[in-house]
């Protein structure tokens, strides 16, 4: 029987505590239904934009909220089916996890990886890796860190363990710890013969969700994927031969509720924007730097060149709107010519 190893540490229960303040926060603000329906879809748009960071793919959040909205992702490789398919698999959980019977299984797994691998591969290959299938490595940054000394057999016991352990758990451990052990667990065992990084995004997607994370409090999960990618496998690895899963579990939470704190704060320093922008101008601001003051916060940085393609201006208009905001000390400037970055001045890259 699966048992994981961890410590309810201070840290971790500090932690879980400002998480748990910030969502109540966000799912209290007086929201009306036409905001709601624009913050689900920002996080939606969120989740693609780091998703195709995550897999390498360069993609403005204005072509992420296109395709939220319905439009295809195109590029000249599959990695743009990729993301068009994990979009159908977000619209797919946020469709079926309001049924109560449906839960965290091995069904539930290889329907996610159906739908991700749909136009890429055949559908055949959505299935339990076997002895004979090699681990398809394509868009998978979480290979280094899997078991291969686990045969099929061992395989399929561990998964069932698992899944077994996590329902088991209900009411007994915190929603947030038991999705971070499926994380590690799941990519430990590497279930699937392709494409087990995005299904395991895609299922904690579901799991959050599944716990009321994501409907109200709108969470892009994939955010805190992309953002700390290279923390969390540096993470992983040392966990391999002790296998206690505090570090991860506490970094896990961390990455949550800091992004959950600057999503409330981002919340609630618009609607005060907006009340002060009904009175008298901000700073002076346009509606283009104030949008831009905005994404930024939840977005690390922006070119040039994607405020053109955001606000749909020539690069001049561009140019005198982000010195503007450079001069009054709202953004910071990193780089030159195409490389050129604008970040928030209170965000240290």
């Amino acid at each position: 029987m699966y048992q994981p190893k961890y410590i309810l540490s201070d840290k971790l229960l500090i932690n879980l505590i400002d998480f748990e303040l910030a969502k109540k926060t966000i799912e209290d603000f007086d929201y009306d239904s036409s905001t709601k329906k624009t913050m689900a879809n920002k996080a939606k748009a969120i989740n693609l934009f780091h998703l195709a960071h995550l897999i390498g793919v360069e993609l403005t959040i204005k072509d992420a909220q296109k395709a939220v909205d319905g439009k295809k992702i195109i590029t000249n490789d599959p990695r743009g089916t990729l993301l068009n398919n994990f979009r159908n698999s977000m619209e797919f959980i946020r469709s079926t996890v309001t049924e109560n019977y449906v839960d965290l299984d091995i069904n539930l797994i290889l329907h996610i990886n159906k739908l991700l691998l749909t136009d890429w591969k055949e559908q055949w290959e959505a299935k339990i890796r076997t002895d004979v299938d090699p681990i398809d490595t394509t868009l998978d940054t979480w290979t280094k860190i899997v078991n291969k000394e686990l045969n099929l057999a061992q395989r399929e016991d561990a998964l069932g363990d698992l899944i077994h352990w996590y329902k088991s758990s209900v009411n007994k451990i915190h929603p947030l710890i038991r999705t971070a052990i499926i994380v590690y667990e799941l990519s430990r065992i590497a279930p699937l013969a392709c494409c087990n990084q995005m299904t395991i995004i895609s299922l904690t997607d579901f799991l959050l969700q599944k716990h009321n994370y994501l409907e109200r409090a709108f969470i892009p999960i994939v955010r805190e994927f992309d953002l700390h990618n290279s923390e969390n496998l540096g993470i992983w690895e040392t966990l391999i031969e002790s296998n206690d899963l505090t570090a991860w579990i506490e970094r896990f939470v961390l990455n949550l509720s800091k992004g959950t704190c600057e999503d409330r704060d981002r919340i609630i320093n618009d609607a005060q924007m907006q009340k002060t922008a009904t009175k008298q101008p901000f700073l002076d601001l346009n509606r283009r730097q104030l949008k831009i003051l905005r994404y930024l916060q939840t977005i690390p940085t922006v070119k040039r060149e994607d405020y053109v393609q955001m606000m749909d201006i020539s690069t001049m208009t561009a140019f005198r709107d982000l010195i503007d905001l450079v001069k009054k000390k709202l953004i910071k400037v990193e780089g030159q010519g195409r490389g050129t970055k604008y970040f928030l001045s209170s965000r240290y890259l």
